[in-house]
C-alpha cells in the first residue's frame, strides 16, 4: 500500500512539474515525452462535405488533410504519454476537447479525413459518436489540464478545432485551411 501511495505522489509531482508557462498557447493540445512538453502534428485541413449513398445516407462534413496519409506523431497503444491542454480562465472544460478518429479510406488514397458532423437526408443530425472520443479533463494547476484518454483503437486521430477563447480567431489559416492537431495509435 505504501508503494502505491508513493507512486501516486511521484506521478502527481511529475504532473505539477509541467508549468503553465511551458505551454505556448491556450487551446492547443500537447503531450509530455521524457519530461518535456511536445507538440502534436499540426496540419491544415480543408472542410468538405460528402454525400453518402447518392445523398440517401445524408451528408457528412469532414476535415480532410490532403497529401498526408499518416501522422508523424505515433504512439504505441500501451505507451500513451500524458496529454495536456491549457484553457482560458473561466472556460468550462466539459466537452471542450473532442478527438475524431479518421475514417478508413481506401488504401490507395493519400489523405486522412476526420468526420466533424453529419446530417440525415431529412436535414436532421446524424449520430457520429462512434467516430468521436471525448477525454476526461483533470485540472493540474491554474488553467492547465491533463486529458485522461479512454482506450484508443489503432488508427489516425485529430483534435477537433476549438472555437472558443483566445485562439478561436487563429483556427483558420490564410489559405482557408482549418488548423488541427493529429496523432496516431500504432497497431
Amino acid at each position: 500500500m505504501k508503494k502505491i501511495t508513493w507512486l501516486l505522489i511521484l506521478q502527481l509531482g511529475f504532473l505539477v512539474s509541467v508549468q503553465a508557462q511551458e505551454v505556448e498557447k491556450n487551446f492547443v493540445p500537447y503531450y509530455i515525452k521524457d519530461g518535456n512538453v511536445q507538440s502534436f502534428e499540426r496540419k491544415g485541413a480543408k472542410i468538405e462535405a460528402k454525400a453518402i449513398g447518392f445523398g440517401y445516407g445524408g451528408v457528412n462534413q469532414y476535415l480532410t488533410i490532403f497529401n498526408s496519409k499518416y501522422s508523424d506523431v505515433r504512439f504505441r497503444p500501451n505507451e500513451l504519454p500524458k496529454f495536456i491542454i491549457a484553457l482560458d480562465e473561466g472556460i468550462d472544460p466539459l466537452d471542450i476537447v473532442i478527438i475524431s478518429k479518421a475514417d478508413v479510406v481506401k488504401k490507395r488514397k493519400k489523405y486522412r479525413r476526420f468526420i466533424q458532423k453529419g446530417n440525415s437526408i431529412g436535414g436532421g443530425s446524424k449520430d457520429i459518436s462512434q467516430h468521436l472520443v471525448i477525454p476526461e479533463l483533470r485540472k493540474i494547476e491554474g488553467n492547465l489540464y491533463e486529458m485522461i484518454m479512454p482506450a484508443l483503437a489503432p488508427g489516425e486521430y485529430a483534435f477537433q478545432p476549438i472555437y472558443k477563447g483566445t485562439e478561436a480567431n487563429n483556427i483558420m489559416g490564410t489559405s482557408g485551411d482549418v488548423r488541427i492537431y493529429c496523432f496516431a495509435i500504432e497497431e
